[in-house]
């Protein structure tokens, strides 16, 4: 076996981050390998049993006095608790739902209660920096006020929350927390609480906001205003309307000049209307513009392109309604640089993307939806293309 130094080893195994599988071989390749790779692997939350396990004595004997069995024979070989750097809340409860419906726990609702909040407790005391936490239920565990959470949470980068969890955890964040870089929340709340607000309004290098409408009441106006704040850091929006009576604030992207990738998944065309404005500003950083769903009408988004398409390297717009092929020739015209094209072709669907394969010459991903390919022949459509672009890789969608 190679023998590798611990930096040079450390250094590979990173790599290995996003492969839990791989990691796992790793520890059990001999007491180096596996005490390099502990660290790694146990940024998520592998095994509750071993979390329980680093419980520490006075966490196992108010288990014990509210009559919580747990069987922890086995001191653990590390500190498993300290490596984690990303937090599910949700998940870590329904984890000890599942734990202890094992045990057949007499009085489940609050045991669930008491064992999640210390095992929260752990965490806060044991983790020195978390880098990214996802809290998108409600929960009566307050682990902002157990000891060590203002060091746990200060360092934070990603935070994916649901705006109606208990206002204490905003308001803590807000107070010791100016590292967000990605933010993704869900709005249920019609107003913007106090303690939200200030968190987004100190977070200086935000980087990605993702925002979703949870219902047709939510108005978005003030929380987006409050991104708005962050334009020269803000590279990355992301827009999802469950709506129907209440519009989006979409001018105010405008003031978002660095953009580099905007993304609208609305279900209502009608509330695209402020777009008839934004279509006319320039983001010369843009690089990857997508409906996921409903888009704007065709002559507005040839405007659009006309001004950004130029630096486009992702474009998706499935459009509805009355098909015409005006969108397909603004994209071959002002959008050269493209390499991954998702679109609606209802008509001479060979000639349309002949057309892109000739104007879009860095090609690599096209997309195509249409309702008719069930009756279309697709398959010597795309022999057809391959000959001009063997390399492209060419998907029909419903």
């Amino acid at each position: 076996m190679l023998n590798f130094s611990v930096d040079c080893l450390n250094d590979i195994i990173e790599c290995l981050e996003n492969d839990p599988k791989t990691l796992y071989s790793c520890l059990l390749v001999n007491r180096i390998w596996c005490k390099v790779s502990v660290r790694i692997y146990w940024r998520n939350i592998r095994n509750l049993n071993t979390l329980i396990a680093c419980l520490p004595n006075d966490s196992k004997k108010i288990l014990h006095n509210n009559g919580i069995s747990i069987s922890t024979s086995k001191t653990p070989v590390f500190n498993y608790a300290s490596f984690c750097k990303y937090l599910e809340v949700h998940k870590v409860i329904n984890n000890v739902g599942n734990f202890l419906q094992k045990w057949e726990s007499p009085n489940l609702s609050n045991d669930i209660t008491i064992l999640s909040q210390e095992i929260f407790k752990l965490l806060m005391c044991q983790i020195s920096s978390l880098r990214e936490i996802t809290f998108i239920k409600t929960a009566s565990i307050i682990f902002t006020s157990y000891p060590g959470a203002k060091n746990c949470l200060k360092n934070l980068t990603k935070l994916y929350c649901n705006s109606n969890i208990y206002p204490g955890f905003f308001h803590l964040l807000s107070q010791v927390c100016h590292t967000i870089q990605i933010l993704r929340i869900v709005v249920f709340n019609e107003v913007t609480s106090n303690d939200l607000a200030n968190l987004i309004s100190v977070q200086p290098n935000l980087k990605h906001f993702y925002v979703t409408q949870s219902s047709d009441i939510v108005d978005l106006t003030d929380i987006i205003a409050l991104v708005a704040k962050n334009t020269n850091s803000l590279t990355k929006f992301f827009i999802r309307g469950n709506l129907r009576r209440v519009p989006i604030p979409l001018l105010t992207i405008a003031r978002f000049t660095n953009l580099q990738k905007l993304e609208f998944k609305i279900i209502i065309n009608r509330y695209h209307e402020d777009f008839n404005e934004l279509q006319y500003v320039i983001f010369p950083r843009l690089q990857s513009l997508i409906f996921s769903l409903r888009c704007p009408k065709n002559e507005i988004l040839i405007k659009f392109l006309e001004n950004n398409g130029k630096n486009l390297k992702e474009f998706c717009a499935r459009s509805y309604g009355l098909y015409d092929n005006s969108l397909d020739l603004a994209i071959a015209k002002f959008c050269p640089n493209l390499r991954n094209l998702s679109i609606r072709i209802e008509h001479d669907v060979l000639e349309t993307l002949k057309l892109f394969l000739v104007s879009c010459q860095y090609l690599e991903s096209l997309r195509v939806f249409d309702d008719r390919y069930p009756y279309v022949n697709t398959d010597d459509i795309s022999e057809k293309i391959m000959k001009y672009s063997p390399k492209l890789k060419l998907h029909f969608c419903l």
